[in-house]
């Protein structure tokens, strides 16, 4: 639904080069809905030239794109590439240009509601994605910075400060730009402000550099992700030695935490990262999927005076002394999101689960158990663990040995409560698969199975939930995992590094495979 003062907007945005000209006319409080109409029907140049003389001392995403009283559509989920780069390279030219109608006021710039997703609605279904938007800011920072060394500029250029908040990613690709941009921060009208930070591909050096230079005690979100060699002992120092005073949440990379690394020096190691987290006073949100924890779980958490709402213990070999210490922790009665996905549940710690639902009941929005080898003779038990979870919203399940008639049974239990509950994910039903298949499922069978019987089964469990009146509960089997925007984005980048990490480890075997036979030769010879 459209206001007439959104269709007047919309009718002026599209008229042409009257509407460039006649830009100086409108009055400073219809810009957000001219910037809204252009962004709607992809008006780059218009869109451009709003922000070059933008009025307002705030241009904030969140605010000109969500559902409004003039327009219901929220577009914060649209990153289209024109309109991103008609903004960004419209902020280069508010500070190099004079004022024209009005004063320039501008000083805060929020780009951290943008929400990057798999299908496009904007009608040139092209993206510019977290990683491209980060690589273009700080190109528009050095190219300002020149333009203002090279040209004759307004004054006003070098009196104008403009806060940029975004959510950067940084990788090996475009480190250098970035870290080149944090340094101009102090004399760069266009100062950048990460308010999240992902960091992928990249040396120890450099990041310990980057962040830095990066002002930590801006930055609420921190993702260490994949090919940054990050281990417990680097923890310790990034945490003692960088200040992150407003974070809220920490992403660490796979196997970042692992006990069976640790040597008898290390022993306390684990419980001394734990009081560091502990200073972190506003961290609520805490992703350690595939580390090994095994027994030391509590050593972790145990020190933290927040409440945790987030956990992420996907394939942490947790054992029944972690799950014991989690359900009676002051982090069960807060947990929002849960993924304890690569764990036995119910041959390890079947009591201590129940005890943690329990304890979350009321809180608990997102449960991930994948791989947890739940099957037929668990549904009972995991039903009835699950019933007193009535504020879930997500429940996923991937890779369980589930019969289709267990599943049936777990539908029909889900659709006569949960009135939360908006998304399953579901394994392919055990009886869709030869006989003779073992979980967890090898990548060289978990394609080849019944996809017809597939289908019938899967309209069965619609079925019964379009029969409760539950028809609009999205339900998908995401075999080769959920769309992430930010891998998509950088997948050509992280292979490689993945490729260069699989050539040192194959190196160093040959190495001391040589190493071994010349022993062996030069011992021989000796004889």
């Amino acid at each position: 639904m459209k206001s007439l003062r959104f269709f007047a907007a919309e009718a002026f945005t599209q008229s042409g080069s009257s509407a460039m000209e006649n830009l100086c006319c409108v009055p400073y409080n219809l810009y957000p809905l001219l910037f809204k109409a252009c962004y709607l029907h992809e008006q780059a140049d218009m869109l451009h030239a709003l922000v070059q003389t933008w009025p307002l001392p705030e241009l904030n995403l969140q605010r000109l794109l969500e559902k409004t009283g003039d327009c219901q559509m929220d577009l914060t989920s649209r990153t289209c590439r024109l309109c991103l780069e008609a903004i960004l390279t419209g902020l280069k030219g508010y500070v190099l240009s004079p004022p024209s109608t009005y004063a320039k006021s501008l000083h805060v710039v929020d780009l951290t509601a943008l929400k990057d997703i798999e299908h496009q609605a904007c009608p040139c279904q092209s993206t510019l994605g977290r990683w491209a938007r980060t690589q273009l800011l700080t190109q528009m920072c050095y190219e300002t910075m020149v333009a203002m060394q090279a040209t004759d500029v307004s004054q006003l250029a070098f009196e104008t400060s403009i806060n940029i908040r975004l959510n950067g990613f940084v990788t090996g690709r475009n480190y250098e730009l970035v870290a080149q941009a944090f340094l101009l921060l102090r004399y760069c009208p266009l100062k950048l402000r990460f308010v999240g930070f992902r960091a992928d591909s990249l040396a120890l050096k450099q990041l310990f550099y980057v962040l830095r230079l990066a002002e930590p005690e801006s930055i609420t979100k921190l993702e260490v992700v994949h090919n940054i060699p990050l281990e417990a002992t680097h923890l310790e120092v990034l945490l003692s030695r960088v200040e992150f005073p407003k974070l809220q949440s920490l992403t660490l990379p796979a196997a970042a935490l692992d006990v069976r690394r640790l040597g008898s020096d290390d022993d306390d190691l684990l419980a001394t990262i734990g009081n560091l987290l502990a200073q972190l006073s506003s961290l609520t949100e805490l992703y350690v999927g595939f580390s090994t924890l095994t027994g030391h779980l509590r050593r972790l958490l145990n020190p933290l005076n927040t409440p945790l709402q987030c956990l992420d213990l996907a394939n942490c070999c947790l054992n029944w002394v972690d799950m014991t210490y989690l359900s009676n922790s002051l982090h069960s009665e807060a947990l929002v999101r849960l993924d304890i996905s690569g764990h036995n549940i119910f041959g390890s710690f079947s009591t201590s689960f129940h005890k943690l639902l329990n304890r979350c009941m009321a809180s608990l929005a997102s449960l991930a158990v994948e791989e947890c080898d739940i099957d037929d003779e668990h549904m009972d038990a995991f039903t009835n663990a699950l019933s007193c979870c009535q504020a879930l919203e997500e429940l996923k399940l991937l890779g369980n040995p589930l019969t289709s008639a267990a599943l049936r049974r777990l539908f029909s239990t889900l659709s006569a409560g949960f009135p939360k509950l908006r998304y399953i994910e579901v394994p392919v039903p055990r009886d869709c698969y030869s006989q003779d298949v073992t979980y967890p499922l090898d990548d060289s069978v978990l394609l080849q199975y019944d996809r017809e019987l597939f289908q019938e089964v899967r309209g069965q469990l619609m079925g019964i939930l379009a029969g409760a009146g539950r028809g609009s509960v999205e339900v998908c089997t995401p075999l080769m995992g959920a769309y992430d925007p930010d891998i998509n984005e950088t997948s050509n980048e992280l292979g490689v590094s993945m490729l260069k990490s699989f050539n040192n480890v194959i190196g160093g075997f040959i190495c001391a495979i040589n190493d071994v036979d010349n022993r062996r030769s030069q011992t021989q010879k000796d004889n």
